[in-house]
């Protein structure tokens, strides 16, 4: 296991899969704010607790679990900009998508 310090605190990064698009804030280590900013729920915001794992330079397995008992599990590859997210929501629906993480200025 690796123990890189997790680049993002501080940063917002958009995370792009097709017409669904959010911004992670990573406020630390273990909280991050999530806002929709394209996609049926545009414009829905939520702060919530994480748990990151590194897994190696640059590559981290970062997860919650929102207020609705939605289950989130990413693993966020910063050094080539891809994202790999699967979902659980409550009602048991497993999504699974893969898209770019970037940087938002």
């Amino acid at each position: 296991m690796c123990t890189t310090h997790f680049p993002a605190v501080s940063h917002v990064y958009e995370a792009h899969f097709g017409s669904w698009v959010f911004h992670l804030h990573f406020a630390s280590e273990t909280v991050m704010t999530l806002t929709t900013v394209a996609g049926p729920m545009k414009g829905y915001s939520e702060t919530m607790h994480i748990a990151v794992t590194p897994i190696r330079p640059g590559v981290y397995l970062v997860c919650w679990q929102e207020a609705d008992k939605t289950t989130v599990v990413h693993v966020q590859d910063f050094e080539n900009g891809i994202v790999h997210t699967n979902v659980t929501e409550p009602n048991g629906i497993f999504i699974r998508h893969s898209g770019t993480l970037t940087e938002v200025p």
